[in-house]
Formats: C-alpha cells, sequence, structure tokens
C-alpha cells in the first residue's frame, strides 16, 4: 500500500515542522471555508429578512436599521399572513382607506422560537380606532403593583410623553417614537398621517439604549414622510432634535416638580399628593401629561385621619392613591374620549366642559394658537372622594398654566356643581 508523505528538508526536527506546518494549513482552509459557509448564510439570512421587512412594512422603514435594532440580528420575520404582507399603500384605488394598520417584526432565534423585535403603527387622524383615551380607572402603577413592589408610587409602570424638539414633530417615552406629519391639504378629510415605531424588545430589564432611541425615532420620522407622500399628505417634517434625553418614570417629591407638573409645586395638602412625574414642556408638543401620587407613607397617615364615614366598610385603604392632568392640542383635541370599567367611550368634544363620573374624569377646553385644546383631571375612586374640596383649585391651576405657556384663549371650564355632585 502507498501512502502520501509530507517530504523531509533536513533532519528530523525540520521534517517535524514542516509536517506541522502543513496539517495547520489544512486545518486553517477547513475553518476558513466553514468561516466562509456561516458568513455566506447570514448574509442569505440577512438578505431575506431585509426583503421580509421591507415588503411587511410597505417600505416604509429602512430594513437594516430595523434589524440593527437591540445590538443587530441577522434573522427576522414578520407577523401576520403567509405573504409575509400587512399593509400595501398601492392595493387600494383611495390609500387612506387602509388605515390604521400595523407590521410587526420578530427576532428569529433557534428553530422553532422567535422573540418580539420591533413594531410599526400608522394610521391617518381623525381615526375611531387610536382615540385618546382618558380613563380615571386606568393605574398608572398597575404592572409594578402586580409584580408585588413595595411603596408602588415610586415608579409608575411607563414613562410620560417627552416632546421631540418642541413637540411639533412628535413625542417618544419609554420603547417608542411617535411622529405626526401635518397635512396642508388634508386628503380625505384627514388633517395628520401618523406613525409609532416601536422597540418591543426593551423592558425593564432591557432599557432602551440612546442609540436605539436614536434609530427608532429615524425611522418613524422615515416612516411619517414615505406614508404621507404614498397617501397624498402635503407636509414638511422638522428634523429631529440633537438630543434626546432619557425619559424616566420615576416619581420625584411633589414640592421640586419642573415641566408639565410646574404648576403643581407649592399646593401640597395634608390629603394632596406628595409625589410627581413631570414631563419637559413643547411648545407645539401636541399631548402632554402630569402624574401626581402618594406615597405609601402619606397614604397611612391620611387614612388614620380620615373618619369612620369617610373610610366607609373599608378596613384598609385601596392604593394606589394618584390623579392625572393631560392636554391634547390641534387634531388630537378631537381625538379624546373619556372611558369608565365596562361602559362605552364618551367623545370629550372641543369647546365644551363637564364631567363623565363612570370614568372618574373632569375636562375643560380652550383655544390654544389658534388651534382647538382639551384638558382633563382623572381621579381614581375612592380618592376623589377624599379630595374632592381642592379637585376644581387644583384643576384650575393645571389649565392656567397650559393657558399661559401656550398662549390659550377662550376657556371653557366645568362648573362648580361638577365637583361636588
Amino acid at each position: 500500500m502507498e501512502y502520501w508523505r509530507i517530504p523531509g528538508r533536513g533532519g528530523r526536527l525540520s521534517d517535524r515542522l514542516n509536517q506541522l506546518v502543513v496539517i495547520t494549513a489544512v486545518f486553517g482552509i477547513g475553518a476558513g471555508g466553514c468561516g466562509l459557509w456561516l458568513e455566506t448564510d447570514e448574509a442569505l439570512d440577512r438578505a431575506g429578512s431585509r426583503e421580509k421587512i421591507t415588503r411587511a412594512c410597505a417600505g416604509l422603514v429602512d430594513p437594516d436599521r430595523v434589524l440593527g435594532l437591540n445590538g443587530g440580528i441577522d434573522r427576522a420575520r414578520p407577523g401576520g399572513d403567509a405573504d409575509d404582507v400587512m399593509f400595501d399603500f398601492d392595493a387600494v384605488s383611495t390609500p387612506l382607506a387602509t388605515m390604521p394598520t400595523e407590521c410587526v417584526i420578530y427576532r428569529v432565534g433557534d428553530p422553532g422560537t422567535s422573540y418580539d423585535h420591533f413594531a410599526l403603527s400608522v394610521w391617518a387622524t381623525p381615526s375611531d380606532d387610536y382615540a385618546q383615551v382618558v380613563d380615571g380607572w386606568d393605574d398608572p402603577f398597575d404592572a409594578r403593583a402586580r409584580d408585588g413592589s413595595d411603596d408602588v408610587t415610586r415608579e409608575a409602570s411607563r414613562s410620560p410623553a417627552y416632546p421631540l424638539g418642541d413637540g411639533r414633530l412628535g413625542t417618544y417615552g419609554d420603547r417608542s417614537v411617535s411622529v405626526k406629519a401635518r397635512c396642508a391639504d388634508e386628503p380625505e378629510d384627514k388633517t395628520s398621517i401618523d406613525v409609532q415605531a416601536t422597540a418591543l424588545y426593551a423592558d425593564d430589564e432591557t432599557p432602551l439604549s440612546d442609540a436605539d432611541r436614536r434609530t427608532l425615532a429615524e425611522l418613524a420620522r422615515t416612516a411619517a414622510e414615505r406614508a404621507a407622500a404614498k397617501t397624498g399628505c402635503t407636509t414638511e417634517l422638522p428634523a429631529l432634535p440633537a438630543e434626546l434625553p432619557s425619559p424616566s418614570a420615576k416619581l420625584t417629591a411633589a414640592g421640586t416638580a419642573k415641566g408639565t407638573c410646574a404648576w403643581y409645586a407649592g399646593r401640597l395638602d395634608s390629603r394632596l399628593p406628595d409625589r410627581a412625574l413631570d414631563a419637559p414642556t413643547g411648545a407645539r408638543v401636541f399631548e402632554e401629561s402630569c402624574l401626581l401620587a402618594v406615597s405609601e407613607k402619606e397614604a397611612g397617615e391620611i387614612w388614620s385621619a380620615l373618619s369612620d364615614k369617610e373610610r366607609g366598610d373599608s378596613s384598609e385603604p385601596y392604593t394606589p392613591w394618584w390623579l392625572k392632568t393631560e392636554s391634547f392640542f390641534g387634531d388630537e383635541a378631537g381625538e379624546a374620549v373619556a372611558e369608565g370599567v365596562g361602559t362605552d367611550q364618551r367623545r370629550l368634544d372641543p369647546g365644551t366642559a363637564g364631567v363623565d363620573t363612570e370614568a372618574n374624569v373632569w375636562w375643560a377646553s380652550s383655544t390654544c394658537a389658534g388651534e382647538p385644546a382639551l384638558h382633563t383631571l382623572s381621579v381614581p375612586y375612592p380618592y376623589e372622594k377624599y379630595i374632592r374640596p381642592h379637585l376644581r383649585e387644583l384643576f384650575q391651576a393645571y389649565v392656567d398654566d397650559v393657558a399661559a405657556r401656550r398662549d390659550c384663549t377662550g376657556l371653557k371650564f366645568p362648573g362648580a356643581t361638577d365637583f361636588s355632585s
């Protein structure tokens, strides 16, 4: 039998070295081939994923930017039908009739597994499906309460909306960015095209990075611009601001409240909230909010001072206790609805004022810089009955602050009986 040998080139040591060099080279070629195969496989996965994202999201986003989120991925798949098409602006003769719509992208892991990654929502305003729901029963600390956290009002389940620059372009929060493209020509009576880009992977354990927040903002702005062009909405979007400060869901001492809660600083009373969650104000933002809450320690002291009549049949306080003020401007003012537990939504029309006792919501309206505005106050039961004597004064202070900041006139405010009945 004939054997293949590495030819000798000197002494025994030299032969050994030559053998080692050649064997290493052979393994190197094999490893290089394996690496090349893996790179090719990843490239094919990425190319296929790019095509799927482009098709699913109707070409509104750069697929490479979507794949680059959360440290970067190569394999992704859209949700929805097998053909991967989630919405198509060219499918009907009247594109706005297809809204609202959404595309959802999943990161593909091991065979048979996938994980939340990215979502893009697109809708036209006015919209029956994307209302601004105001609800005195919508607990902003619900997620922390379910987790069994102590003193749940130290941090809300989500941050308030922060303005993108002066707010004219839109807002952003914990894991999403919303952009509004105002339509100068109002096609089909739509005043704006709205887009929200969401990082579905972001949560308490994986907070959104500054870089990903910037990417989301760029994706949302690009999508709004492209959606406006596809639907005949003539618009001119401002540039993104240079900085996007990290939004916070942590409440601070109410006496030091700033921004959207600055009106509350110095208005403390023995039964009123001692914590606040504010956001920066925006001169042209289309929505803003201020969340006020009672700490666990303060709630115990308030409860101890209540009369038997005020406590009713309760043996211990039902917390958390909080109140929230919100304002909506421009075309969003016409989108606000109040909704209580098990009740139908009630539209809160600009130019009106009153109270929805089922939803525990009071509302006022005004005209700010020539555009309609709606202002709301939400307080859950039973906390609202403990502080009822203060509600009118508190709401008035908030609305006055907004009016001064936003050049509001023609205020319509709920009557005194709306706060006492």
